[in-house]
C-alpha cells in the first residue's frame, strides 16, 4: 500500500460502492418476482448510502466516525463460496444474479478487511473494519435469499 493515502482508499472504496449499487439497480429489472426486487432494491439503497457517507468523508475526514455498522460478528454461510463463478448477462436469472451479487460482497469484505488490518492502528482501519461488517452482513443477506429461493 506504499504510496496510498487516505483519499486514495476512500476513492476506491467509493467506486467498488458504486459498482455494488449499478450491480443492484440493474438487477432490479431482471427479475420479476416483487419479493426479490425489494430485496434488490434494499441493497442498492444501502450501497448508495456507503457511498454518499463515503463521500462525506473523503472532504471532511471527522465524518470517517460516522461510518460502518457496530455489528461486531455476522455469520459466513460460505454458499457462494463454493459455487463457480457466473458472468452476468442480459439472460441472466435470479441465481445467476445472487451468486454474482454473492461473490461481489465477499470480494469487498475480502478488500476492506485486508484495509482494516494494514490499517488497523489508525481511525481509517477502524472505518474500514466497520464496512467489512457491513459487506458481510450483505453477503449474508444474499446466501440466505440463495437459500431461501434457490435452495428450497
Amino acid at each position: 500500500m506504499s504510496g496510498w493515502t487516505v483519499d486514495t482508499v476512500l476513492n476506491r472504496a467509493i467506486s467498488m460502492e458504486k459498482q455494488s449499487h449499478d450491480l443492484y439497480a440493474w438487477a432490479q429489472g431482471k427479475v420479476e418476482n416483487p419479493e426479490a426486487k425489494k430485496f434488490l432494491k434494499d441493497l442498492a439503497k444501502e450501497e448508495r448510502r456507503h457511498r454518499t457517507k463515503l463521500s462525506a468523508a473523503l472532504k471532511d475526514k471527522e465524518r470517517l466516525l460516522e461510518i460502518g455498522s457496530k455489528v461486531q460478528r455476522v455469520q459466513d454461510l460460505k454458499i457462494v463460496d463454493w459455487l463457480g463463478d457466473v458472468r452476468l448477462s442480459e439472460d441472466s436469472d435470479y441465481q445467476d444474479i445472487l451468486i454474482f451479487a454473492g461473490k461481489r460482497e465477499k470480494e469487498t469484505h475480502e478488500y476492506y478487511s485486508e484495509l482494516a488490518k494494514r490499517l488497523r492502528e489508525t481511525g481509517i482501519g477502524q472505518l474500514f473494519s466497520r464496512l467489512a461488517q457491513e459487506e458481510l452482513v450483505h453477503k449474508n443477506k444474499i446466501e440466505r435469499e440463495y437459500e431461501k429461493y434457490i435452495l428450497q
